[in-house]
C-alpha cells in the first residue's frame, strides 16, 4: 500500500516538474549583440553592413563577411558566454580593385573549421595555406591568411556570381571548395589547388529556381535553393561531399514555410524544443527561423519569449559557436542585413533558464505533494 502511495504520488510530483520546465523551455531568448546602428547592440561597428557568412576554426573567434561594406569583421566573444564579443580587427576584403556591394564577399569557410582537415599545402594563397576563403558576388574566390592586409583572388568563373560556400572532405587528405552560383544555378566544385573540378546539380528544380546557399553540415553538404524573382518558397537537397545528389530533403516550392532559405545549422541535442533539429532561415518574407527533422519533416518555428516568432530582416547566416571565442556551442547566432542590407545585425538566440517564478512553482508543488504524501502514509497506518 505505501509504496503504491509512494509511486503514485512521485508521478504527480514528476508531471509538476515536467509541465513546469517545459513552459519555460518552449520559447527562446534573442539578444542583439553588434550592429553599425547605435543603440541597436551593446557594441556598434561602422563595418557591420549586410552581414552574409560566417567562418570559424576550432579555436579562433568569429569572422563576418560584411557583403555591402566589403569587409571582414572578425569579434572575440568572452569564453563560452552568450554575451560579450568584443570587436578585435577589420580586415579588407579586396577581392577585386575596386570592392563594391555589386562584388562583395557573401560566403565564408575556415580552413581549420571543425570536422575539417586540410593540409599545409591547401588553398595556397601569398605563399601561405589560406586561412579564411570568400565567395564573391562577381563570380570571384578570394583568400587571407595571416600577414596580409587584404584578401587576394584566387579562383574566378566567367559569368558566375558566388552566393555561398562550403567546404569538405570527399576522401581522406582530399579538400574542396563548393561554390553556389546563383547565375547558373549549380554549385560549382573547385579542389585544393583553386581549379574548378565539376558542379552539383539538382536536374529537377522547379523552373525558375536556382543555387542560393551550400553548408557543410554534420559531412554533409546541404544545398538551399530559392527563386529570385520570387521572395516566397524553397528546395533544400542534400549532396555527398563527393557530388552525389542524395536526396531532396525540403520541397516548398510555393512558400508555405521556406521563403528564400539561406542560412542552415544543426542544433545540439539539449537545444529547447527543437534540439536535435535542422534550423533553415528564411532570408525574404516573413525572416523567421524554421525547424525540421532529419528526415526533412517540419515542427515548427523559433518563437521568442515575447510570445511572437524569430524574425529579422535579409536573415543570413545561422551558426553555434566553438565554444570559446566564437561563441557558446549551445547558442544559435545569426547575421542579418536590416533595412534591405544598408545596415547590420548580429545576434543570439539561446534556450532560458527556468526564472525564479517557475523554480518557486517547482519548488512549492514539490513541497505540497511531499506533504500529501506524509498524511496519506500516516493515514494509511494499521
Amino acid at each position: 500500500m505505501r509504496i503504491q502511495l509512494f509511486a503514485s504520488i512521485t508521478a504527480q510530483v514528476v508531471v509538476v516538474v515536467l509541465l513546469t520546465t517545459s513552459q519555460a523551455s518552449a520559447q527562446y531568448i534573442q539578444t542583439n549583440l553588434v550592429s553599425n546602428t547605435s543603440g541597436v547592440a551593446p557594441i556598434t561597428d561602422a563595418n557591420l553592413l549586410d552581414p552574409w557568412g560566417v567562418a570559424f576554426s576550432t579555436t579562433s573567434p568569429l569572422w563576418v563577411s560584411n557583403q555591402t561594406s566589403s569587409t571582414a569583421t572578425v569579434y572575440n566573444f568572452s569564453g563560452a558566454s552568450p554575451t560579450g564579443p568584443a570587436l578585435t580587427e577589420n580586415i579588407m576584403n579586396l577581392g577585386n580593385a575596386a570592392p563594391s556591394p555589386a562584388n562583395g564577399p557573401t560566403g565564408q569557410v575556415s580552413t581549420s573549421a571543425p570536422g575539417i582537415t586540410t593540409s599545409s599545402t591547401d588553398f595556397p594563397v601569398n605563399g601561405g595555406k589560406s586561412s579564411f576563403i570568400f565567395g564573391n558576388l562577381d563570380g570571384s574566390i578570394s583568400a587571407w591568411r595571416g600577414g596580409m592586409t587584404s584578401s587576394a583572388i584566387v579562383a574566378s568563373v566567367a559569368g558566375a556570381s558566388f552566393t555561398g560556400l562550403a567546404i569538405g572532405n570527399p576522401s581522406a587528405g582530399v579538400s574542396q571548395i563548393y561554390a553556389a552560383d546563383q547565375n547558373s544555378g549549380n554549385i560549382d566544385v573547385f579542389n585544393n589547388a583553386w581549379q574548378q573540378v565539376g558542379t552539383l546539380t539538382d536536374p529537377n528544380l522547379p523552373s525558375g529556381f536556382t543555387a542560393f546557399n551550400v553548408q557543410n553540415v554534420g559531412g554533409t553538404l546541404l544545398a538551399t535553393y530559392a527563386n529570385p524573382n520570387e521572395a516566397l518558397g524553397g528546395i533544400v537537397d542534400e549532396f555527398s561531399t563527393s557530388g552525389t545528389l542524395l536526396d531532396r530533403l525540403i520541397t516548398d516550392p510555393t512558400g508555405a514555410v521556406l521563403q528564400s532559405p539561406w542560412g542552415v545549422a544543426l542544433a545540439p541535442a539539449g537545444w529547447g524544443q527543437f534540439g536535435g533539429d535542422l534550423l533553415i532561415g528564411n532570408d525574404a518574407g516573413d525572416g523567421t527561423i524554421n525547424a525540421y527533422s532529419l528526415a526533412g519533416v517540419h515542427e515548427g518555428q523559433i518563437t521568442l519569449n515575447t510570445d511572437s516568432p524569430f524574425s529579422e530582416g535579409n536573415l543570413w547566416s545561422l551558426y553555434f559557436g566553438n565554444g570559446g571565442s566564437a561563441g557558446s556551442a549551445n547558442t544559435l547566432y545569426f547575421s542579418a542585413g536590416l533595412a534591405s542590407g544598408t545596415d547590420g545585425l548580429i545576434g543570439a538566440v539561446s534556450v532560458p533558464e527556468p526564472n525564479s517564478a517557475v523554480l518557486g512553482l517547482i519548488a512549492l508543488g514539490v513541497l505540497a505533494l511531499g506533504q500529501r504524501l506524509r498524511n496519506r502514509l500516516l493515514a494509511a497506518r494499521p
